[in-house]
């Protein structure tokens, strides 16, 4: 463990939202200008990027986007892109995933997110193979956290983290079909509030060791946790406990209490039911009466770009002393009283707690901070055992027959669910309940102290196919919300949380092979404290060739 290494610092940055670049974007905020407008194209209100910059022939808009933003960073950081000192993190629900339309069997090899990533790689001439995140909403904090961690442990000195997605048919349809979308801009946090509003974004973020890399304000990443609901794959926890362990657990690990901090820069989508869930998590966390904000109403949400963006904001918000002011509020329409407001409001602390949630039951946060806090003692580096393994046998039948035979040898309680769930999901859940016989994790363990770490190289290619032929098939009828959630890797992982109790780590990588990155990352967990079990592994179903290998890792 490289224990010298004791502060992350936000070094320079680079981002495009609908309001422009980062000073626009900036100018425009504190002008109380939103970006957001009707796109006649989908038929709603959006954030639409701009076409400010060339395509790079050949490439994709969204691997262009990437290339220039880290372009920019590097640049401001004097690095070159074969520079072996820095590490490439990209952060995306969705990444190219405009390659899936009209596809009928074979999927091009452009929608895969680790292709996106190594196309930026090759562009870039970086020496380090890139890492690939794909969490859901809050993709963007679990990669800074990520590479937070990494950095820690002396993986590498720089760690330049993308967030990236665009919005298109694919993306629209499936919210729409969760009737989850507001026929105006969205109002966060407000009482008339009915929806959120979709935004597309591009950012880069480079963290840093070297406090001469810093940007404005010697702006520090302190802490950061990522926790489950364990309670409903689509809908927030309505207790909001999941959220509140994220931000103390980021508390913990930063050396602070709640009242510390100056700001809470939340998910804010204004949604019914998220707004009301993070209410109560501030609560919770006795960050009620913190001055708050979200910045959707100013950009939307920019799904495996928000953690990324925003976070660059809130530091931006830290250097100057304010919140912004939360676009679209007027009255409080929340369960717990929060100190939201449709003004700027001053800061009395340089400390701000960063949130977000996502599908799946995901939670994150973490902690920027320009004040010193007393560098926490290191924990013991413990000894690492793996004390149970799993493979999902392979067969001759066809996998929907195989799964469901499967499932039924667990000899559980029926579960009708199950057979609603996407081929990924119900192969890790198969899986993980052979993994778990004679390892039960309760009650020696807490809900918190098990993670779930995971790594496959199709995403959840698979059920993006499905949902894209539902709209191409049928574009005026929309999808079918059943289809939707399973988009995204970790919902599968949020099914296991919910079966088994798990609310620790939960965090999916894309690999092009196995899941080596994942399983390091497990060990990190273990060995700093930060879990004592965690289940790890290869989870991957495309067609009908499947390879679920899994391990159980325990601290010893």
């Amino acid at each position: 463990m490289a224990d010298e290494i004791k502060s992350i610092y936000l070094g320079p940055s680079s981002l495009r939202t609908a309001l422009g670049d980062r000073k626009a974007t900036l100018k425009a905020i504190l002008a109380n200008r939103t970006g957001l407008g009707y796109d006649a194209q989908l038929g709603m209100p959006l954030g639409r990027l701009a076409d400010e910059e060339p395509t790079i022939e050949g490439e994709s808009r969204i691997v262009s986007l990437i290339v220039r933003r880290v372009e920019e960073v590097l640049h401001e950081a004097r690095l070159e892109g074969d520079d072996p000192s820095w590490q490439l993190i990209l952060s995306t629900t969705k990444g190219n995933i405009e390659a899936l339309q009209g596809v009928k069997d074979t999927i091009s090899e452009e929608a895969f997110l680790h292709h996106t990533a190594e196309r930026v790689q090759e562009l870039i001439g970086a020496v380090r193979s890139p890492i690939v995140i794909s969490n859901a909403c809050i993709s963007g904090l679990s990669a800074l956290i990520v590479a937070r961690r990494l950095m820690k442990e002396g993986v590498c000195r720089h760690a330049v983290v993308v967030g990236a997605d665009l919005v298109g048919e694919f993306i629209a349809t499936g919210f729409a079909s969760f009737k989850s979308l507001s026929e105006e801009p969205c109002r966060p946090y407000d009482a008339a509030r009915d929806g959120l509003t979709l935004g597309e974004a591009v950012a880069a973020l480079m963290l840093t060791t070297d406090e001469a890399l810093a940007d404005e304000g010697m702006v520090r990443l302190d802490g950061g946790a990522v926790t489950n609901d364990a309670n409903h794959i689509s809908g927030p926890s309505r207790t909001g406990d999941g959220l509140y362990y994220a931000m103390t657990q980021a508390l913990e690990e930063a050396g602070l209490e709640a009242e510390a901090v100056g700001l809470v820069n939340t998910h804010g989508t204004a949604t019914l039911y998220n707004d009301e869930m993070e209410s109560k998590a501030l609560f919770l966390a006795g960050l009620d009466q913190t001055p708050m904000n979200s910045l959707k109403g100013y950009i939307g949400h920019t799904l495996g770009a928000s953690g990324v963006v925003e976070t660059i904001l809130t530091a931006d918000q830290l250097r100057a002393g304010v919140a912004f002011a939360t676009k679209g509020f007027s009255t409080l329409g929340v369960p717990c009283e929060v100190r939201v407001s449709d003004r700027i409001q001053p800061l009395e602390k340089r400390v701000a707690v960063k949130t977000a949630s996502g599908f799946g039951g995901c939670n994150a946060a973490l902690v920027l901070s320009m004040e010193r806090t007393e560098e926490q003692p290191l924990r013991p580096t413990v000894d690492v055992k793996e004390t149970a393994t799993y493979t999902l046998p392979q067969s001759e039948r066809p996998f929907a027959e195989f799964i469901r035979e499967e499932y039924r040898a667990l000899g559980e309680e029926k579960n009708m669910k199950f057979y609603k769930m996407s081929d990924l999901s119900k192969g890790l859940y198969v899986a993980v309940a052979n993994l778990l016989k004679g390892h039960e994790l309760q009650p020696r363990y807490t809900s918190t102290e098990v993670a779930v770490v995971l790594a496959n190289s199709s995403s959840s290619l698979e059920a993006d196919r499905e949902h894209q032929r539902l709209v191409d098939q049928h574009p005026a009828e929309g999808t079918s919300p059943a289809v939707f959630v399973y988009t995204l890797p970790n919902v599968a992982m949020g099914e296991v949380c919910i079966r088994h109790k798990i609310q620790g780590d939960n965090t999916f990588f894309i690999e092009r092979e196995g899941a080596v990155v994942a399983e390091c990352y497990a060990r990190i967990l273990l060995e700093t404290g930060r879990a004592r079990a965690v289940i790890t592994g290869l989870a991957e179903k495309l067609d009908e060739k499947w390879q679920l290998e899994l391990k159980l890792l325990e601290a010893k």
